[in-house]
């Protein structure tokens, strides 16, 4: 059940990876707010996020023995800006051009990164 967890945790952390360095490689000078876009990959890292998140839920509901109980508020509201990202992503995908889109999928991302860094 570790390495399971281990490997689940690891792609997790991939599709986060995906979504903010989609966002983060765009803030460049060189690449112009108005031409701004969600990437493919970002829909990409948004359902491997919400996939493996789930997943890591549900692992963590079923091992025995758990030191540290789940905090479900935390889980809730992780789960409801994952939703939000996935559909801007989703939307997003079609699109040559999203500047404001991608600034509220970048930010959505990071802030989502940061209650499971920061939220006990």
């Amino acid at each position: 059940m570790p390495l399971l967890h281990s490997l689940v945790l690891l792609f997790h952390l991939l599709g986060m990876a995906v979504l903010v360095g989609g966002f983060s490689s765009q803030l460049n000078r060189q690449t112009p707010p108005s031409t701004r876009r969600i990437t493919p990959g970002q829909w990409h890292g948004a359902l491997l996020s919400l996939v493996t998140g789930l997943v890591l839920v549900g692992l963590a509901e079923v091992s025995p023995g758990d030191s540290e109980p789940i905090n479900h508020v935390k889980i809730a509201i992780k789960l409801m800006l994952a939703l939000v990202i996935a559909v801007l992503a989703f939307r997003g995908r079609q699109r040559t051009v999203w500047p404001q889109g991608w600034l509220t999928l970048g930010l959505l991302s990071v802030l989502n990164t940061t209650i499971a860094v920061l939220v006990p």
